[in-house]
């Protein structure tokens, strides 16, 4: 995994979601601090959660928050992502 990361980087490709909770590199490198971190599935979990928590804290509604997650400055791309995840929630909810 550290290998292919490695080699996305080396020749410039930065749009990579990364880890457990698929954090973009480009958009949250400051905060992943390192490709190793990155990897990390404690950092990237804690990571992610202080984005989501983040987006909670403007949204003031947590489906939104997921919306805001994977495209903050995009209201589109964020509610086709937040209707896609809201369905499978649903689905998956419905089973237990």
């Amino acid at each position: 995994m550290q290998q292919a990361l490695d080699s996305f980087l080396d020749i410039g490709f930065e749009s990579i979601d990364i880890g457990l909770m698929q954090v973009n590199w480009r958009y949250h490198r400051h905060r992943l601090e390192s490709p190793q971190l990155a990897l990390d599935p404690y950092h990237n979990l804690r990571v992610a959660a202080k984005i989501l928590r983040e987006c909670h804290q403007s949204r003031q509604d947590w489906w939104e928050a997921v919306g805001c997650y994977h495209a903050p400055n995009n209201p589109y791309r964020a509610d086709r992502y937040r209707v896609r995840v809201f369905k499978h929630w649903q689905r998956v909810t419905r089973r237990g």
